[in-house]
Parts: C-alpha cells; sequence; structure tokens
C-alpha cells in the first residue's frame, strides 16, 4: 500500500487507519511512500521510500521504477494498492509490469483540481488496474464519466477510527457564552477556501458579539490568512493553531465545524466532526451531499457563497438547539455507516475478491513471481426462480440478474423457471390452481435436471410455506445429486414463522452450501435459527427509472403492492380516505391484483371514496410511468421484508410513507429517507402523508436522501457481492 507522503491532510490520515485496521492474521501489509516525511511517519513502521526527485522523467525517478518493480517480484508481492495522485502514475504499471496479481489504484478527489494533463496521465494509469477505489459517488461519477468500466469502479467510503467518538479534552480551554467556529484544512491550496471562511466570519463577527474563530492547519498561505483576519479586522478573535495531530481535541474546542472547499469527494474533516458531534456547515460540491443532509445533519451552501456561508453560521450560533439536533444525528450516522472495522473489512472484502478474479500461477523460472495470467472461464450459474409471467419482487430481480449477468466476463448466467410454461393442449389448467402444480412439477424437475448439469453454482429463488416445498426443495435435491453448489435466495417476510414450523426447511437450509438474504433483517430471523446467511440487497434499474423533484407537491399517490393480506392495502384505502377529507383532489393509484381484490373494491365502494384508480397488474417495464405520474408512494405491510417497491420509489424521487414491518425499518430511517409508522396504524400513514404535503420542504429532502441511499442497490454494487458469493462455492 503506497501513499505520496505522511502530511497531516485527509488522505494522508486515512492512508495510516486503514493500514493499521487490515487485520494482520489474514493480510501482511507493507507500506511505501514517495516522499519519507511528514508528522504521521510516526505512526507507520518499516516505511520503503521510492522518491520521484521532482519529475516522473528525471533519472531519480526511473530507478525509482526499476527498484520498485524489482521488489514486488523478489517480495512476491500480491496486492499493490495505490492511494493518491502520484502513487497512481508510480505504483499501478510497475506492478502490472511485474505480474502482481491483483492492482487497484484511488481516486479520493473529483478531479477537477487536476490539469488536462494530469487527468490524462491518470487515466491511462487506471488502465493497468483491476478497481480503483473511490471514497464518494460523486468521485466515481467523474470516473464513469471519462469512461473508466462500471466493473472497475469500487466506491468505499472514509473510515472513523473509535477513539473519533470519545469526547476529548479541548485543545483551547472553552470560555463561557463563546461560540467557537472553525475551520481545519492544510493551507497549501486556494480550493480549501480560507479566505472565503474568514470573509463569512468577518461578516457573523459584525452580526454578534459572541463568536470566536479557530484555524488549524498550516502551510505557504499562512502569511497572506493572517494579513486577510488583520485587514477584516477580526484578528482578535481569530486563533491560527498551526499544525495539528490532536484532531479529536482540536474539534472538542468548536462548537462549529465549517468545511467551505470548492472541490471535495468526502472530507475527512466532516467525518470527523461528525464523530466528535460538533455540528458542520460545508458547501455542497462532490460527495459532501452525500453524508451532509440539509437542516437534519448540518446546513450546505452553494460554493464560493460568502453570503450564503455566514448566514448559515449565523443560524447555528443564533440557533443552540439546531445545533445541537444536527450534530446529535450527524453523529449517530457517522457511527452507523464510517466506523473503520467496517471499511476495513470493505477493503479486505475487495482485496480477495479481485485476487480471486485475477488468480495467477508460480513461476518456475527464477526472478518470475508469477506467470501470465491463467484463462479462466466464466462460472456457469443457473438462476432457478420464478418467470416474468408472475408479477412480484422475485421476479424482477430474477429478471435483473439475467439482465444485467448477459455479456458479463466472470459469469455465465441461465434460467431455469420455477413455473414452466406448459405445452398448447394443457394451456387452459393453468388456471386450475391444484391442477397446475400437479402437471407443472414434472416439467420442473426436467428442467432443473437438464440445466443443472453444465452449471458451476444452482442460484434458487426461495419464498415460504408450500412454495418452498414445490420450487427450492426439488432445485436442492436435483442439484445434489447433480453434485453442484448450492446458493439458496430467500425472499420472506414470513421467515419467523415458516422456519419454526418447517423442520424441512431448517433441514435444507442447514445442508445448503451457501444461504443468502435481502436484508440484515432476515440476517437476524436466521441467525436464530442457527442458519448463518448474507445480504445481498435487492437491486434497482437505475436507467429505468428517472428522479423527479416534486415541486410543486401534489397529493398524487402510488401504492405498488399485490393485494394480499400482509400487504394491507385495505389500510392504504382507509388513509387515503382520510387524506381526502383534507385534499378533495387526492389520487390514488393501486397498482396490482391479488385474493384481496374483491374485498378492498368493496371497501372502497363502501366508504364511497372516489379518487381510486386500480391498474390491475402493471408490467416490470411499464412501471416508472406510475411513478413518474405520483409524488408520494404509500405502503401498509404488515409483513415484509425488503420490497422492491420501496427501491423503486427511492430511484424516482417519490417520498416514501410507510409501516415499518419486518425488514422495511432495516431499509428506510425514519426523518432521514422516508417517515415509519407502526403496521396496522392507518390513521399515522395518512397524518404522515398530510405532513408531507404540509411541509414540501421535507418531502424534497427526503426524496434526495433517499435517492442518495439508491446507490447502494445499483447493480455495480450489487455485482461485486454476488461474483464474490458464487466464487466463494
Amino acid at each position: 500500500m503506497m501513499v505520496n507522503t505522511f502530511e497531516t491532510g485527509g488522505s494522508e490520515r486515512q492512508f495510516v487507519a486503514i493500514t493499521s485496521a487490515i487485520r494482520p492474521n489474514r493480510f501482511d501489509v507493507e507500506v511505501g511512500c514517495i516522499g519519507r516525511r511528514g508528522p504521521l511517519l510516526e505512526k507507520a513502521e518499516d516505511v520503503r521510500e521510492f522518491p520521484l526527485g521532482g519529475s516522473f522523467l528525471s533519472l531519480r525517478a526511473q530507478r525509482s521504477y526499476a527498484a520498485l518493480g524489482r521488489h514486488l517480484r523478489r517480495e512476491r508481492v500480491q496486492i499493490a494498492q495505490s492511494f493518491d495522485f502520484y502513487t497512481n502514475l508510480l505504483l499501478l504499471p510497475t506492478a502490472r509490469l511485474a505480474g502482481t496479481p491483483a492492482i487497484i489504484g484511488s481516486h479520493r478527489q473529483l478531479g477537477d483540481l487536476l490539469t488536462p494533463l494530469q487527468f490524462r496521465g491518470q487515466a491511462l494509469a487506471f488502465r493497468f488496474c483491476d478497481r480503483v477505489v473511490c471514497n464518494s459517488a460523486a468521485a466515481a461519477e467523474r470516473l464513469l464519466k471519462q469512461g473508466l468500466p462500471e466493473r472497475k469502479i469500487v466506491v468505499i467510503p472514509n473510515g472513523l477510527a473509535p477513539e473519533l467518538f470519545v469526547k476529548a479534552e479541548p485543545a483551547v480551554p472553552r470560555r463561557a457564552g463563546i461560540v467557537r467556529v472553525g475551520m481545519i484544512a492544510r493551507m497549501n491550496a486556494r480550493s480549501k477556501n480560507h479566505r472565503l471562511f474568514l470573509r463569512a466570519g468577518a461578516r457573523l463577527a459584525a452580526k454578534y458579539a459572541n463568536p470566536e474563530f479557530l484555524l488549524a492547519g498550516d502551510g505557504p498561505l499562512r502569511p497572506e490568512l493572517e494579513a486577510l483576519a488583520r485587514e477584516l479586522g477580526i484578528a482578535d478573535r481569530v486563533s491560527f493553531l498551526g499544525d495539528r495531530r490532536d484532531i479529536p481535541a482540536v474539534l472538542a474546542s468548536m462548537d462549529i465545524s465549517v468545511a467551505p472547499s470548492s472541490s471535495e469527494s468526502l472530507s475527512n474533516v466532516i467525518l470527523e466532526s461528525m464523530a466528535a458531534g460538533v455540528a458542520v456547515v460545508a458547501t455542497n460540491v462532490g460527495g459532501t451531499p452525500e453524508i451532509i443532509s440539509d437542516g437534519e445533519t448540518g446546513l450546505l451552501v452553494p460554493p464560493d457563497g460568502e453570503n450564503e456561508l455566514a448566514e448559515a453560521m449565523g443560524r447555528f450560533v443564533a440557533q443552540p438547539a439546531l445545533r445541537a439536533a444536527c450534530a446529535q444525528k450527524s453523529k449517530a450516522l457517522a457511527a452507523a455507516r464510517f466506523g473503520l472495522r467496517s471499511v476495513a473489512e470493505r477493503y479486505e472484502q475487495l482485496y480477495e475478491e479481485v485476487l480471486e478474479s485475477r488468480k495467477k500461477t508460480r513461476a518456475d523460472a527464477p526472478g518470475q513471481a508469477f506467470s501470465l495470467p491463467e484463462v479462466v472461464r466464466p462460472l456457469r450459474v443457473a438462476i432457478v426462480g420464478p418467470s416474468r409471467r408472475y408479477v412480484g419482487g422475485q421476479s424482477v430481480q430474477v429478471d435483473m440478474l439475467l439482465r444485467s449477468w448477459q455479456g458479463d466476463e466472470e459469469v455465465q448466467a441461465g434460467f431455469i423457471a420455477a413455473d414452466p410454461e406448459m405445452s398448447r393442449p394443457l394451456r387452459w389448467a393453468s388456471g386450475v390452481p391444484v391442477l397446475r402444480t400437479l402437471l407443472r412439477q414434472p416439467l420442473y424437475w426436467a428442467a432443473l435436471w437438464k440445466g443443472l448439469k453444465e452449471a458451476d453454482v444452482a442460484h434458487v429463488f426461495s419464498a415460504s410455506y408450500w412454495s418452498f416445498l414445490l420450487a427450492p426443495a426439488p432445485a436442492y435435491w436435483i442439484a445434489r445429486t447433480r453434485k453442484k453448489k448450492v446458493l439458496i435466495h430467500y425472499h420472506s417476510g414470513e421467515a419467523p414463522d415458516h422456519l419454526r414450523r418447517s423442520w424441512v426447511a431448517r433441514r435444507i437450509l442447514k445442508r445448503t452450501d451457501c444461504r443468502v438474504v435481502p436484508s440484515d433483517y432476515l440476517v437476524d430471523v436466521f441467525a436464530r435459527f442457527g442458519l448463518p446467511a448474507k445480504a445481498i440487497a435487492n437491486a434497482v434499474d437505475m436507467d429505468q427509472f428517472s428522479f423527479r423533484s416534486r415541486i410543486p407537491l401534489r397529493p398524487r399517490i402510488i401504492c405498488s403492492r399485490g393485494f394480499h393480506p400482509y400487504y394491507g392495502v385495505e389500510d392504504v384505502v382507509r388513509a387515503f380516505h382520510a387524506i381526502r377529507e383534507k385534499h378533495s383532489d387526492a389520487v390514488l393509484y393501486l397498482l396490482g391484483a391479488g385474493p384481496r381484490e374483491r374485498a378492498i373494491r368493496e371497501l372502497v365502494k363502501s366508504l364511497r371514496l372516489s379518487g381510486v384508480e386500480f391498474t390491475g397488474v402493471v408490467p416490470h417495464h411499464e412501471i416508472a410511468n406510475y411513478y413518474e405520474r405520483a409524488d408520494i408512494f404509500i405502503n401498509a405491510s404488515r409483513l415484509d421484508n425488503m420490497p422492491v417497491s420501496i427501491l423503486e420509489a427511492f430511484a424516482s424521487g417519490t417520498p416514501v410513507v410507510t409501516t415499518a414491518a419486518g425488514g422495511i425499518r432495516y431499509m428506510v430511517e425514519n426523518e432521514r429517507t422516508g417517515l415509519l409508522c407502526e403496521p396496522g396504524d392507518w390513521q399515522a400513514l395518512a397524518e404522515n402523508v398530510l405532513r408531507l404535503l404540509r411541509e414540501p420542504e421535507l418531502a424534497r429532502r427526503l426524496a434526495e436522501n433517499a435517492h442518495g441511499e439508491s446507490t447502494k442497490y445499483q447493480w455495480g454494487a450489487v455485482r461485486r457481492e454476488w461474483l464474490a458469493a458464487y466464487r466463494s462455492l
């Protein structure tokens, strides 16, 4: 793992944190750098230096290229990872020429601060690597636009060490009545916008008597910043703290942390401020809106907006309750999403995945660490599940997987329908429930026997109760007979009751090679029955759905759930009746069908309710049109797991109002990505919809947060996890 230097910048602090968090019992980490200097050097051991001598074309640089290549071959290094711009250009091509099996680059900035020549040089270097780690979706988007293949890009955020969450003693003693506004950044780049911070601070000082200002960091810009503070007349209220390594203590001295950069991928200072429980004001650039929700976990302002920055700082000075609320929410978010242990585990998983996909054999020739890559055929995966004739979450996921794996160089996916189509003379029986099952079973078994012959892995979709016995169970036994590896992909919110009742299901699931579920909720359920499971989220085709801001927000409501008892569509109708009493122009689109349809229609009739449109079953390729027509998504599940319909609403920008049944509370965060209420409480459901109509700004914020969350469900993110699961077998 290689970094430029050990100065006290965000990338350098992340490098030191990640290299120390990688578990030594799994990986032997060796650290290298271009310049062996900087205060963080004391935290690294046995650092090897490969200096450039001021230019990639210098004689010293050529010697470093050669020395680095010899070192990689001599030590038989299996994974080479660069961490910043200069090490991308040095390590990536050298590692490829040295035959290093797994090569990983890093893109920890947006790229707009690079010159065109630098950007092209880095793009060329990325051609030598297997993956590029971006620390934000915004940084990844820049690479995608430049033509880097999506399969090469991995988003892993910055990680926060546990000690950053512990309250530290203030580096600058606190004083009663004083509100401390601070900025932490090296003073070596104008893009950090220290001058903007000081000018906005002067405006703040003219309006309020109690703010003081702290600047932590050092560099060549410091003298002119000190002069600017004197020129603005606030020098007596500004403290320049110099270069600091005690960042938690500096943050403990602040009430407000300001990050006014004009370019930022994922700011360490913002994350560290969140962990310390310090309210954040930041410019709305790059990956910052991925972690700061305006008015919820901090305040966002436009880049280079001096007035807006001063006003936002003033809001926090004047409203300590808002400041405290944002700080509390941001600290909880930082703990949930950016813990160093979980981030390090994602790096470890990446290393194993890339090594597995780039297998190389040892070479016998002296001085040659590895041979050329062996030619590996794609993994052959037979996906067993419901056909597209069945409209439901599982069929949508089957279709998504089949389309997404098509043309992939690492996986060749085939399909075996659990509900095979009957021949023309027997199609009349497809409308007779028990008879159609009896006739389809022999056809299904024959398709399994034939379809699994050439497969490496059987990927079997599973529901619960009788469906489990009719589809996954035969697939399991025939795959076992064929000596194939079996992955059961279990989708059902009824899992707790099903697993409690069915010893057959427990036995098959226990003996299967791999258990995958779409949510952490089902991971917890399976664990209660002694069945370890891996969570891989459902995928959403983001190209199918287009995000639209609902301005103005209209009472156009969509419910895209089947008419089954556990989806509570009757509660949706009752809630809509209450909504119509306040908004006579409200419209409800009910997308679906099922055994409760007659009862639902009778309820609508008994309530004398107009504005309800029954669409019937909508083909999946047309469902985006209904999300486009609607402004609010509503769901009243009493039992559920990880409904695809909520993910579709996230992708469409339709704010979500739902019950917190089963796994839904794992995917929807109340007041951040949607509004939750208890199952069966249709009055609360109605009130949450009415609240959105009263507070359109809340609806906008929820929709934007949810849309940002939907990146976790894109194929690029989900593909890596499926590939790792298949390869683990």
